[in-house]
């Protein structure tokens, strides 16, 4: 049948496509083809189908009491040629001890395997006085994020972290930052116990 002449499909045509409707398309359309010296497109053959309701009845979904593929696996697939093997490590791995700058500016440290890390400064800390107490944190005194050394680093609680935060911008050091912001909490609470009368 030449291009471009449109096919009137026959009564004997849309019983033939009745009677073959679930037949894979591609087949469908070959024995279409050569029953009636056509020579329509799959796609062609396809829209007729679902205009005259010869669906295949395949819903792509997977019919209630069918056996999964997978029954009996243990995994989602097995082992192939790109599997890890065992004891290999994947190319980004890090020994323990690896340090790495964070977008703060900080030094984190891998601690643990697989990837575990934790702050340079908080380490180096704990190592020497154990764990942080609840509402401290570590300053640096030199304000340099990136200079660990332990006598570098001072434990703060956090309210005398927010007032080095307010008085920051004015000083030069944490240190004397810090020693200010102490001895003008001491003085407030100095006043506090006169006017209370302790």
């Amino acid at each position: 049948m030449p291009k471009g002449i449109r096919l009137v499909y026959t009564d004997e045509m849309v019983e033939f496509l009745h009677a073959h409707k679930t037949m894979l398309r591609e087949e469908m359309t070959a024995l279409f083809n050569k029953k009636f010296g056509t020579n329509i497109s799959r796609r062609t053959l396809n829209a007729k189908c679902e205009r005259i309701g010869a669906l295949t009845g395949r819903t792509g979904q997977i019919e209630k009491g069918s056996t999964p593929w997978n029954l009996g696996k243990t995994g989602y697939m097995g082992a192939n040629a790109t599997s890890f093997k065992k004891g290999n490590r994947p190319h980004n791995w890090r020994p323990v001890g690896y340090e790495r700058i964070t977008k703060d500016g900080y030094i984190a440290v891998k601690i643990a395997d697989p990837n575990v890390f934790e702050l340079k400064h908080r380490h180096v800390w704990q190592q020497a006085h154990g764990p942080v107490p609840k509402g401290h944190v570590i300053v640096f005194k030199n304000t340099n994020k990136q200079d660990c050394r332990i006598e570098n680093l001072e434990i703060i609680t956090r309210g005398e972290l927010a007032r080095l935060n307010q008085s920051y911008k004015h000083q030069k050091q944490t240190k004397r930052a810090l020693l200010w912001q102490r001895s003008n909490t001491a003085y407030t609470n100095l006043k506090k116990e006169k006017r209370d009368g302790y």
